[in-house]
């Protein structure tokens, strides 16, 4: 199996076959492991270890895995509880006409279907860019220089598993926090998180939205409260006269 063509096959095969980013993750990790054991047909992975390089909960992981195995990409076999379970990447490289037949497929679609499409872009977001993808895992190393720890881990990854919102909201949360002045603060990130979950931001386009609106309410707070009053003017022209009259006598 060759490693290179198998990344940039996988690639091809996103165009028509799209996966969540985190599923992604997971495909890129395994194929990392399988490289540096010598490509071997089956190995072993530990869950802990993959949910580490992932940045997820341990059923985040399953369900992810669980894509893979659908898709047709990897197979999966349970060695219990106490064992690093199996996995065998499915090339897609092992023969000529097979990656012929990817990028043949790929190319006709994205021709037909894809071209002059783009993905949501919010110019304050790195996360949204569309030549790349990251996990929240990724993401907190990226901007805070370095890893969330499993507790914080866990409690980000209850987002999206439980309250259902987008890893790519989660991601944005992680960035709106590392824009604030007052240094690492991981509360800051799950009140932000909060906001979204309360408002019904769940999607990332619905969270930009939501801090756009944020960011003028913000605004406008600064300005009213910056602008003297009318009021305040009076007094003022009232104490330049009383200062001028006491001048003249």
């Amino acid at each position: 199996m060759n490693y290179t063509a198998e990344i940039h096959a996988f690639i091809d095969w996103l165009e028509i076959n799209p996966l969540e980013p985190t599923t992604q993750t997971l495909w890129m990790h395994l194929m990392v492991i399988a490289n540096k054991s010598g490509c071997p047909e089956w190995f072993t992975v530990a869950n802990p270890l993959l949910q580490a390089k992932v940045g997820v909960t341990e059923n985040t992981l399953i369900k992810h895995r669980n894509y893979l195995v659908q898709k047709g990409r990897i197979e999966y076999k349970s060695q219990g509880k106490q064992k690093a379970g199996r996995y065998k990447i499915i090339p897609f490289t092992s023969n000529n006409e097979v990656e012929r037949g990817v990028k043949g497929e790929v190319n006709h679609e994205v021709k037909r279907e894809v071209k002059g499409s783009a993905l949501l872009k919010d110019l304050n977001s790195s996360s949204a860019s569309s030549s790349s993808y990251e996990s929240f895992y990724a993401a907190h190393n990226r901007v805070f220089g370095f890893d969330c720890n499993p507790y914080q881990s866990n409690i980000l990854a209850s987002y999206i598993d439980e309250d259902g919102l987008e890893e790519a909201v989660v991601i944005r949360a992680i960035e709106r926090a590392g824009e604030a002045a007052t240094g690492y603060n991981f509360k800051l990130i799950t009140r932000i998180l909060d906001d979204y979950f309360r408002s019904g931001a769940l999607s990332l386009e619905q969270a930009v939205e939501l801090d756009r609106q944020f960011d003028i309410r913000k605004r406008n707070v600064k300005t009213s409260s910056s602008a003297p009053s009318r009021k305040a003017k009076i007094h003022s022209f009232a104490d330049l006269a009383k200062g001028a009259a006491a001048h003249d006598a």
